[in-house]
């Protein structure tokens, strides 16, 4: 199977799980660290996807994933002087952290705090009108 065969299954496999309604905004380049597994952070305008093919021959999704408006606490720290490690720490329906170089979480991070600053706007503007 060539790089492209696989790219194509991977997709067609990652189209299974999506929800009607449900499109791609952010996806990482390389595979992150958690729950000590190697996940694709994916994230929908709905929700946080950690997305992996596990098995050597029959392949099957491992899937986590977080409701966007679950979310209500995120941290980001980073480590290392010469080769920089950072962690994002997710608070919502289930708690979970994701590893990797700073180079690819800190850009995941950016974009779920945009989300998720997004979504407290508009929380609060519903209560003010209310």
């Amino acid at each position: 199977m060539n790089i492209t065969n696989c790219y194509t299954y991977e997709s067609l496999a990652l189209k299974e799980i999506l929800l009607p309604q449900e499109n791609i905004m952010f996806r990482t380049k390389t595979k992150l660290i958690c729950t000590q597994k190697k996940y694709n952070i994916i994230i929908t305008n709905l929700r946080i996807l950690l997305y992996s093919e596990r098995g050597r021959f029959f392949k099957s999704p491992d899937v986590i994933s977080e409701r966007l408006e679950s979310i209500y606490g995120i941290e980001y720290n980073e480590k290392g002087i010469l080769f920089k490690m950072s962690r994002i720490r997710i608070q919502g329906g289930i708690k979970f952290e994701i590893s990797g170089p700073v180079t690819e979480v800190k850009p995941v991070f950016n974009f779920i705090q945009s989300i998720v600053n997004r979504g407290d706007n508009a929380l609060i503007r519903r209560l003010d009108d209310s």
